[in-house]
Formats: C-alpha cells, structure tokens, sequence
C-alpha cells in the first residue's frame, strides 16, 4: 500500500521507536466488553473476525488476542459453537483484472414474506461490499438507485454481472449507456455464476437479518402480525425498515473492514485503496460471457423475476394523519411497541 517494503517499515519503525502497540486504542478489558457486547446485542453470530472489522469501523483497534478474550467473556457459548461449524474451503479460482473490473449485483428475498427486499452490490477483485440497501419492492428503478450512489462513491465500473431477474434492467441500460455495447458491460447469467456476492448472503442474513427474520416470526407466532393484512406491513415497514438499513450499514462497514485470510488479512477496503492507487490495470477490451465466474464458489437455484408488491393501504394518507403516527424508534426494544402501536394508530385512522 505504501510502495515500500515490510523490511523498510520495520526498519523505520525501529529507527523512530514505533512499536505496533502503540497504535492500539487506549481500553481497558471492562470499556471493550461493553462495545463487543453492544455489538454481539445487533450481530449475535458475528465471529472474532468480523468482530475485529466491527471495532475497526469505529475506531478501536486491539490486539486479536485481547478480543477473543472478550468474545470468550461476553459469548462464550458462541465461540464453542462456532468452533464446531468451522470447514476447510477450497481455494477460490477467480480472477479479474483490479478494482472496478467487474461489479457484482444481486437481491436477497429472506424477508419477502413482509415485503423487505435486500439489494447488494460487491467488488469483485476485493470483495468490497459497494452497497447494501433494504426496500419494500423490487423495482428496477429502486435498484438504479442504489447502484448510482455507489457509483458516487467508488466510480464507474467497468463491467456488471447480475442474474437474468428483470429488477436489474436500469442498471443493464445504465451500464450499457455509460461503457458501450459489444464489450459485456453488463453480463447476465443465472444465479449460479454470481457466487461472488452469492457467498456474501450467507453472511449477510446470519449478523444483519436473521434477528429480525425471528422478530417477524415471532410477531406472526402471537398473531400481531398478518403478512397479509396491508395495515400490518405498512406499520412494520415505518418502524422497522431503518433499524434494517442501521443492520446492514453495521454488516457493510465491518465486512469492508475485517482481515481475509486468503489476502494476507487486508480487508476488502485496503484491497480496493492499494490497487486503486496504483493506477488503473489493463481492462480488457472485450471478455467472454464467463468473465467474473468464481467456479468454486457457492451454487444456489435460480430465482429468476421476483415481482414484490408494494405495501398500500386503503387510502392514501394525509400530512396531518402521518404526523400522528409514532415515529421511529433507535432500538429493536422500542420498534416492538411502536410497531403495535402504528397498528393500533393506523386502525383507527381507517376504520
């Protein structure tokens, strides 16, 4: 990343008595405990791993040592757990050229039953999760969306892969408008060739949606929820939506911060600055249609068109009736009670 050797740094480090502890944050076992706890509360299945990428995005950085300790303190019972799942992975056989080569894109339809539709997007030479949205449809237009303020952020790719589903036609024009045809600017194929961001979903629904995939059950488990029933979703939607979106900004920045074993343990963020700051690599002029295939990666059934209705009520409300509405809450606590009582709100402004 630097243009130099880690024989120079060491070496420098020494010459100026740096030593790598002191770019540790200054906190005690109690301070740490709490955070890995509060985080573990959001992430209950989160690794020390992406634990580690977790502190990392806010700033607190300890030796791994001293955060497995915790993990055992706060969660010992996981880290056991954890333990007994582990595999051996065959070694991945990918291969584009440098960041920005090939997004991939893709939906995730975990909690379609309620109507909440995950949309992503990942580098594929870094891994580095370039966006992740929550919407309540499966619009084409929502995902454009999505895709432009990544764009915004990281830059133009220069090519697209995505499954056949029609929800990534503004994206394949968008694509194909902004690099030209006759090169694969935007790539179709089915769900099976997209394992670059196929193997990220697993970890996306186990630390950012599966507490409230339980939440939702349990609601319907008590009857207070009918995924039916128009009024029920749209006070899920207003209470829960934004602490969906909190999960998944909370799973992005970690996931983009936390070490891969198989790059050194550089995160996906420190990929994607080194080789950009290297200069553009050689980007193919044209590439066949298997480009971007990671053969060795996950293999899921393809889903094709998922059509995802958006929540309406009987009647449109007015400015007045919204804002006697309870608001959004900050915690999961509180969008338990205020989601029931939208509902209870809501009932009554209809009936």
């Amino acid at each position: 990343m630097f243009g130099v050797s880690k024989r120079t740094i060491r070496r420098r480090m020494q010459q100026y008595s740096l030593r790598k502890t002191d770019l540790y944050s200054a906190v005690n076992d109690e301070e740490l405990d709490r955070i890995v706890s509060e985080i573990h509360r959001s992430h209950p299945n989160t690794g020390y791993k992406l634990m580690r990428g977790h502190l990392n995005a806010r700033g607190v950085r300890v030796p791994i040592s001293r955060l497995q300790e915790s993990l055992r303190r706060v969660n010992a019972e996981g880290v056991y757990m954890r333990r007994l799942r582990l595999r051996v992975l065959r070694r991945r056989q990918y291969f584009v050229p440098g960041p920005n080569s090939l997004w991939h894109i893709d939906g995730h339809h975990k909690l379609i039953r309620w109507r909440f539709v995950v949309h992503g997007g990942v580098d594929g030479f870094s891994r580095l999760v370039v966006y992740l949205t929550v919407a309540g449809n499966n619009r084409a237009h929502t995902v454009l969306q999505s895709f432009i303020a990544a764009v915004e952020q990281y830059g133009l790719p220069s090519r697209v892969r995505s499954d056949k589903g029609g929800e990534n036609a503004d994206v394949a024009e968008f694509m194909i408008r902004s690099r030209g045809t006759d090169r694969n600017s935007h790539i179709t194929g089915r769900s099976v060739h997209n394992q670059r961001i196929e193997r990220m979903w697993r970890d996306v629904y186990e630390h950012a949606l599966d507490l409230f995939y339980q939440i939702f059950t349990s609601l319907e488990d008590q009857e207070t929820l009918n995924p039916d029933n128009e009024v029920h979703l749209f006070a899920l939607h207003r209470i829960f939506l934004p602490l969906v979106q909190q999960s998944l900004d909370s799973f992005r920045d970690a996931w983009n911060f936390h070490g891969l074993r198989t790059e050194r343990n550089q995160s996906p963020q420190q990929l994607w600055r080194s080789y950009r700051e290297q200069g553009p690599e050689e980007d193919p002029t044209e590439v066949p249609e298997e480009y971007g295939i990671d053969w060795n990666g996950p293999h899921c059934l393809h889903r094709g068109t998922v059509s995802v209705p958006e929540v309406q009520l009987a009647r449109e409300l007015s400015d007045e009736e919204v804002a006697i509405l309870p608001a959004p809450g900050v915690s999961v606590t509180d969008a338990l009670r205020l989601y029931v009582e939208t509902v209870e709100v809501l009932s009554r402004i209809l009936d």
